[in-house]
C-alpha cells in the first residue's frame, strides 16, 4: 500500500475515533442523560430508576468515550508510516 495511502487511512481512522468518542460518549451518554435529569425533575416525572439509570450513564461517559477514541486510535496506528517502510 502508498505512504498517502496509509497516511490518510490512518487520518481517517483518527479522526473517527474522536468524532465517534465526542457523539457516543459526549453526547448520549453525558448530555442526553444531564438533560433527561433536569426535565423529569423541573416535570415532577423524575423516578429512582431513571435516575440510577442516568447517573449511571453519566459517570461511564468518559470511560466509553474514551476507549472507543483508544481502539481506532489503535486502528489507525496499524496505518501509520513506520519508519522501517523507507
Amino acid at each position: 500500500m502508498k505512504k498517502s495511502a496509509k497516511k490518510a487511512l490512518a487520518v481517517l481512522f483518527s479522526v473517527l475515533g474522536t468524532v465517534l468518542g465526542l457523539y457516543i460518549g459526549g453526547y448520549w451518554l453525558f448530555v442526553r442523560p444531564v438533560y433527561w435529569l433536569v426535565t423529569g425533575f423541573t416535570g415532577g416525572t423524575l423516578t429512582a430508576g431513571n435516575l440510577i439509570i442516568n447517573v449511571i450513564k453519566i459517570f461511564i461517559a468518559s470511560t466509553i468515550g474514551g476507549g472507543i477514541w483508544c481502539v481506532c486510535d489503535i486502528i489507525a496506528g496499524h496505518f501509520r508510516d513506520d519508519p522501517r517502510d523507507d
